[in-house]
């Protein structure tokens, strides 16, 4: 489901960001060049547990046809370790799987979102989409002061995602997102940079529920197959991400009414 890449040149390491991402050339199957931003598992809090949940939330985002960069699967051989110049990304290579999460670097015309931004009419649909589909995913970090958006005019980027798909035993008070009260968390202030722009605003629900609708199981499945092999203790997050998706497919009608609720 993921194209993979092999590394070929180290451009430089990201300074901004949690996980500290190495901005890479890869190379793929026909010899193209791509640029892409690399997340390795010994830059992240759960190893290759968080890059398997930034893969399924990429398949995800990709089939609800979200705004998200490009991802791949990225192969990191020894000799490309062994030839980075920079000695803590070159440190923290050689601490990884083989195998990193990649996302296309989106052109420099793109910014952060800030507190400024205006959210118009044409981006409501993209934006009551992403917000449903954070809910979903139990994502926290689209909050007022770590957006994980870009913008460029009216066209949004959304990514990192490894902190999503926790198991429900794990969150506090957790409530299933298709019942009443499953959003409320959306509901402080700054939680979700999105909600209060879309308070009162037309949404076209038909829309999303048609996209969550036809998620089949197959499809589903499919994003477990995207996980490498390699990963094994990843496993059982896979397992909680795939439930947690089918859960909100079935139930998108009560995830609606949920969102209308807090929308109001």
């Amino acid at each position: 489901m993921l194209e993979v890449v092999d590394a070929a040149e180290f451009v430089k390491p990201w300074t901004s960001g949690r996980t500290g991402p190495g901005l890479l050339l890869c190379e793929d199957a026909a010899g193209a060049s791509i640029e892409l931003f690399c997340k390795v598992s010994a830059g992240c809090d759960q190893g290759v547990t968080s890059l398997a949940r930034e893969i399924i939330g990429a398949c995800l985002a990709a089939d609800l046809l979200l705004p998200i960069p490009r991802p791949y699967c990225v192969r990191i051989s020894n000799a490309f370790t062994a030839a980075v110049p920079d000695e803590a990304f070159r440190l923290k290579l050689s601490r990884s799987s083989p195998i990193g999460f990649g996302s296309t670097r989106v052109p420099n015309q793109f910014s952060a979102w800030a507190k400024g931004n205006v959210l118009t009419d044409t981006m409501v649909p993209d934006a009551a989409a992403i917000l449903l589909f954070d809910a979903i995913i139990q994502n926290p970090d689209r909050r007022a002061g770590n957006p994980n958006c870009l913008v460029r005019g009216s066209d949004l980027r959304i990514f990192d995602h490894e902190l999503a798909f926790m198991p429900n035993n794990l969150l506090l008070f957790w409530v299933p997102p298709w019942s009443a009260g499953g959003m409320k968390e959306f509901e402080k202030p700054g939680a979700h940079i999105f909600f209060n722009a879309l308070k009162g605003r037309y949404i076209d629900y038909i829309r999303i529920k048609d996209c969550w609708s036809n998620l089949s199981d197959q499809r589903i499945l499919e994003y477990r197959d995207a996980v490498p092999s390699e990963w094994q203790e990843a496993v059982p997050a896979v397992v909680t991400a795939l439930n947690t998706i089918r859960d909100a497919r079935d139930n998108i009608d009560g995830c609606l009414d949920e969102m209308r609720r807090i929308l109001a």
